[in-house]
């Protein structure tokens, strides 16, 4: 059973520059952080892009 949630743009927004920050310091580390941070990275940029896929069908039915 998946559950939902809802992210509004402005949350969109906020995951994507925390995703730019995610990507800054992942590329100043090195070794397990850095694939730890590189892992964290992809995640968001997964939430990112269904988040927005989400909100761009919601807007369309309205």
């Amino acid at each position: 059973m998946s559950k939902q949630i809802e992210i509004s743009p402005i949350e969109v927004l906020a995951l994507k520059k925390l995703s730019l920050i995610n990507g800054a310091l992942a590329s100043t580390l090195t070794g397990e952080a850095s694939r730890e941070q590189r892992a964290l990275l992809s995640v968001l940029f997964d939430v990112i892009n269904r988040a927005e896929l989400a909100n761009a069908i919601q807007s369309e039915s309205v």
